[in-house]
Parts: structure tokens; C-alpha cells; sequence
């Protein structure tokens, strides 16, 4: 299964249409910081934001998207999860917290994140399609089980096949 998708920044940006003009450089800023490899800077800049304005929806949400490039899946974790309770409007980090889960191995917490993107912003399809992307995994996982306990199931052998020839073509 390839990694469920994990919403950029620019798809972020895209949809809060709230930004002002000011605010977009200043969050590009601070992701060229990180970029040069400032991580520390770039957080620090994203935590007094975030200070000032409780509600600055994109740096928390650039925050978490650094966290997670630099390697700190717990901590973007937490950012997400903090976003999802605050802002559950707002799919992209319910969708990024399935991201997390699901490369964890948490495929229930992931199914969870997903449902509650869906329940509070039906209209987004990456969440849709990463929800097909899950179950996808876990049944490949079930039909794998099934082999193991009865190698002759020949029913189920079929059906793995066919999951892993669907995603080795890229689906």
C-alpha cells in the first residue's frame, strides 16, 4: 500500500481562503527557513505566531507539516491532534493524523481519523481516497491471515493477488 496521503502546504494554503497577502509570505518565509535547514528557527517563528494568534490556523498546520519532515512524528502528531479538536472543520489534519497512524501500524486510529474528516468535511476526496487506500491494506492483510491459516484457500489467494497486482501498477 502506498502511504496515505499527506496533505501539503500548498493545498492548505489553497483552501484557507482567510490568508492575507502579508501572512502567505510570512508562512513561505519560514518554510524557505526550513528548507535552508533553520529547523529550529522556523519552529521557533511558527511557536511565537501561534502565541500571538491562538487561532493562526496555517502556522499550527505548518507546524506540524515540518515536525513531520524533520522526522519528529510525535510531536506533528500532537500539533495534528490539537488542530482536529480545535478546528474540526478543517480535514487536512485529521487526514494527516491517519497518515501518521496508519504508518504506525494504527489501521482502527487511522480508519477513525478518516471517518471524522468525512463526518465534518464531506466533500474532500483525498480523505475518501485514502480511506479506500486503508481498507484496501487491511484487506490485504485479512487475505494474507486467511493463506497463513489455510494455505489452500484458494478464494482468498485470488484476492490478494489481485490487490497487490492493483497496487504494483501504482493504483
Amino acid at each position: 500500500m502506498k502511504h496515505l496521503r499527506v496533505a501539503s502546504l500548498a493545498l492548505m494554503l489553497m483552501v484557507a481562503s482567510n490568508l492575507q497577502g502579508q501572512q502567505a509570505t510570512d508562512l513561505t518565509a519560514i518554510q524557505r527557513m526550513a528548507e535552508a535547514g533553520e529547523w529550529q528557527t522556523a519552529l521557533n517563528t511558527l511557536d511565537e505566531r501561534i502565541a500571538n494568534n491562538t487561532n493562526d490556523v496555517e502556522a499550527r498546520f505548518l507546524k506540524g507539516l515540518l515536525l513531520l519532515q524533520r522526522g519528529d512524528t510525535d510531536s506533528a502528531r500532537e500539533v495534528f491532534l490539537e488542530l482536529s479538536r480545535l478546528f474540526p472543520r478543517i480535514p487536512e489534519s485529521f487526514n494527516n493524523l491517519a497518515s501518521i497512524y496508519a504508518q504506525q501500524g494504527d489501521y482502527e486510529q487511522a480508519r477513525q481519523a478518516l471517518l471524522s474528516a468525512i463526518a465534518n468535511a464531506p466533500e474532500y476526496p483525498v480523505v475518501r481516497a485514502n480511506l479506500g487506500d486503508l481498507y484496501t491494506k487491511l484487506a490485504t492483510e485479512a487475505y494474507r491471515e486467511a493463506i497463513n491459516l489455510d494455505p489452500g484457500d484458494e478464494a482468498s489467494k485470488a484476492k490478494l493477488d489481485t490487490l497487490e497486482k492493483m497496487f504494483a501498477s501504482g493504483g
